[in-house]
C-alpha cells in the first residue's frame, strides 16, 4: 500500500501544473510605474475597416512614480494606446473554445482606460511609446503597427495588458 502510495504521489508530481499568473508579476518590473492626476481624457470608438477600434488618450501630471526610466514627478505626460475590440472578442472566444473552464493561463487583453480614484488620479503601468518595451508583442486585440507615428516628449503606452492600471504591489 506504502510503495503504492509513493509510486502515486512520485507520479502526480512528474505532471506539468498550469496555473494562473500572479497579477503582480505583470506590473513588477515595468520600466515606469507612475501615480498620475488626470487632467483630460479622449476616448474614442470608431469602426475600422468592419472592426470597433478605441484608441484611449491620457494627460495627466505625475504625482509618484516608482520603476521610472526618467524622473516625471510635476511634468505633464501623454499615455496614448490603440485597442481593436473586435479582434479582442474573436481571441477571447478562440481562447474559451480552446481551454473551456481549465485551469492554467488567462486570457490576457488591452487595458479598459482607468478607474480615477477619489483624488481623481489613476497607477499606470507604462512604458516609453517606441522603445523596446513600447513596442512589445501587445496582447490580443492591439494595434502595434507605429509607422509613421512621432511622438514628443514624455509619450507613454501600457505594458501590463488588463493589469496596466493597477496599483503596483
Amino acid at each position: 500500500m506504502r510503495l503504492l502510495l509513493l509510486f502515486a504521489l512520485a507520479t502526480s508530481l512528474a505532471l506539468p501544473v498550469r496555473a494562473a499568473i500572479n497579477p503582480a508579476e505583470f506590473t513588477r518590473n515595468v520600466p515606469d510605474q507612475m501615480r498620475v492626476r488626470e487632467t483630460s481624457r479622449i476616448v474614442q470608438v470608431l469602426d475600422i475597416n468592419g472592426d470597433r477600434v478605441r484608441r484611449v488618450t491620457l494627460v495627466g501630471e505625475v504625482v509618484e512614480q516608482r520603476n521610472a526610466s526618467q524622473p516625471r514627478i510635476g511634468q505633464t505626460v501623454v499615455i496614448d494606446y490603440t485597442v481593436n475590440l473586435s479582434e479582442v472578442e474573436r481571441r477571447a472566444k478562440a481562447f474559451s473554445e480552446e481551454r473551456g473552464t481549465m485551469p492554467g493561463p488567462q486570457f490576457m487583453y488591452e487595458p479598459e482606460p482607468p478607474t480615477l480614484d477619489a483624488d481623481g488620479m489613476f497607477w499606470a503601468n507604462v512604458a516609453p511609446a517606441g522603445g523596446r518595451w513600447g513596442n512589445v508583442n501587445r496582447e490580443a486585440g492591439a494595434v502595434a503597427d507605429i509607422d509613421g507615428y512621432q511622438a514628443g516628449g514624455a509619450v507613454y503606452v501600457p505594458v501590463s495588458g488588463q493589469y496596466s492600471f493597477d496599483t503596483p504591489y
